[in-house]
């Protein structure tokens, strides 16, 4: 049972970078922070994609959070549990994701820890703010001029 070596010719690529903006390599690009404050009862994705919009900004990350949300729908796990809770009036002690806006739509996840005796880190689905709850976003500024 012994077959033929089977050749297989050798095919060399060559690949090129395409064509990029010099203004990408020869500028540096500058962090800021976008401070995003609540009012009572708003929407709390609907305001960070309000921001976004309002300020260019394409792709953030979620720095932080202070304050209080006055309902949140959130998904987490517990043991090997996957789980649903509803929070009402809570602390947020901590605050992580990132977001993006593309075709005028907001893509990404929001991270929380809410609670107050035994905070849990949940994956944000829906909420809204009491008055002054405070999210910090950063993103990557590179002037154009």
């Amino acid at each position: 049972f012994c077959q033929k070596p089977i050749f297989i010719k050798q095919i060399s690529l060559i690949l090129t970078m395409p064509a990029i903006d010099a203004y990408l390599f020869n500028k540096k690009g500058e962090k800021k922070i976008l401070r995003v404050i609540l009012d009572e009862d708003d929407a709390i994705l609907t305001c960070i994609k309000r921001a976004m919009k309002e300020n260019n900004v394409e792709d953030c990350k979620v720095e932080n959070a202070e304050g209080f949300v006055k309902e949140a729908t959130v998904n987490y796990m517990e043991g090997s549990t996957y789980k649903s809770k509803v929070f009402k009036d809570t602390k947020v002690f901590m605050a992580s994701g990132h977001f993006k806006l593309n075709f005028d739509e907001l893509f990404g996840v929001l991270h929380m820890s809410l609670g107050d005796k035994r905070p849990v880190t949940t994956t944000f689905v829906k909420g809204t703010a009491k008055q002054g709850l405070e999210i910090k976003l950063s993103y990557v500024f590179i002037p154009t001029n």
